[in-house]
């Protein structure tokens, strides 16, 4: 009885594991692509954001007209604009489809980008760029990630630090300070993580301090090539708040050796991207009943849902940011669409 009990215990831990790599084998086969104009990742500077293009460019927005106000095609040899970053004045712009190119434009003028120095960068599926603190680092997918430093002028330095961490990189986050760097990573198989590095400077250099598992990242519903993998993280203090096939997960990363989960909402699920502004939060949930969920912060960093917008059904939200109390949110083929406060409906303390 007993060898037979082992088993069928074994049996089903191994139909679970082959169900796991099943399931991620046919979401990668199948995973979707960005059209060549659609609207993906988006950033907010001031009264203007920024919108990722793909073939366009980079769309610039006036939040307070609420309407475009130029569009920037992308600058020779690069072909496109997938993912964006803001830090120190400058506008970093990622071409993420091999040969990658990474650009560096000036805000100075608000009512137009200059263009600044663009180096090349490898890339591979899913690769993001992250900026903060006169740093600067490409994801690379499943090529290697990269870590430069640009000086207050723009200029991208000479000196490249590579990394790998596992099969690939899909998305990179910057502390604030830029002394670390919250990475999902590709373990192997079905199996996702986020690591965290720390950054040095003089001679600038990263090094892994530790990795938390997030079981229920993947291949999940509504991320795309080339650019965006739903595992997104952002900082606050010492807390990393991430989006993925789990929904709203928060990190503990005060010692970055040892990071833990402290909780995870399982309400925004699969959730696609995050954003944090002062004391507030959104993520962006895809999926058959998309929606933006929007949190309170409390004095430790821990969340509590406040608000929620429904998307109408058969939309496909790609990235979303925040200008004061509204969302600002990328609607891949559908452009993009500024979320009043106003339009949010309270979330009842207590769920079914």
């Amino acid at each position: 009885m007993r060898r037979i009990t082992i088993s069928a215990v074994l049996g089903v831990l191994a139909a679970l594991l082959g169900h796991r790599w099943l399931a991620l084998g046919w979401n990668a086969w199948h995973y979707a692509v960005a059209t060549p104009s659609a609207r993906t990742q988006v950033v907010v500077d001031g009264s203007h954001g920024y919108v990722a293009a793909g073939a366009d460019g980079i769309e610039v927005i006036d939040l307070t007209a609420n309407k475009r106000s130029i569009l920037l095609p992308p600058e020779s040899p690069a072909d496109r604009i997938d993912d964006l970053a803001l830090a120190g004045g400058r506008l970093f712009a990622l071409d993420a489809t091999p040969p990658g190119h990474l650009m560096a434009y000036s805000l100075a003028q608000l009512d137009q980008l200059t263009p600044g120095e663009m180096v090349p960068v490898p890339v591979g599926p899913f690769s993001g760029v992250s900026a903060a603190a006169g740093v600067v680092a490409v994801s690379g997918g499943t090529s290697r990630l990269t870590l430069r430093e640009y000086d207050r002028d723009g200029h991208l330095g000479t000196e490249v630090v590579t990394a790998d961490f596992g099969r690939g990189q899909p998305d990179v986050a910057l502390r604030p300070d830029g002394a670390m760097a919250a990475i999902s990573t590709h373990l192997y198989g079905p199996e996702f993580a986020i690591t965290f590095a720390e950054i040095r400077r003089r001679p600038l250099r990263l090094r892994a301090l530790g990795q938390l598992r997030l079981r229920e990242a993947g291949f999940t519903a509504g991320g795309f090539k080339p650019a965006h993998f739903p595992l997104v993280a952002a900082w606050r203090g010492d807390r990393v708040y991430v989006a993925g096939g789990g929904g709203l997960s928060v990190i503990d990363a005060s010692d970055p050796t040892h990071p833990h989960l402290l909780m995870q909402d399982r309400r925004p699920l699969p959730a696609l991207d995050v954003v944090t502004t002062g004391e507030e939060l959104d993520v962006i949930r895809t999926g058959s009943r998309p929606a933006v969920f929007r949190y309170r912060l409390d004095h430790s960093g821990l969340p509590t849902p406040i608000d929620s917008w429904r998307l109408p059904l058969g939309s496909r939200p790609a990235a979303i940011a925040r200008h004061g109390a509204d969302s600002l949110i990328t609607l891949q083929g559908r452009g993009w669409q500024i979320v009043p406060r106003n339009r949010f409906s309270p979330i009842p303390s207590v769920q079914p």
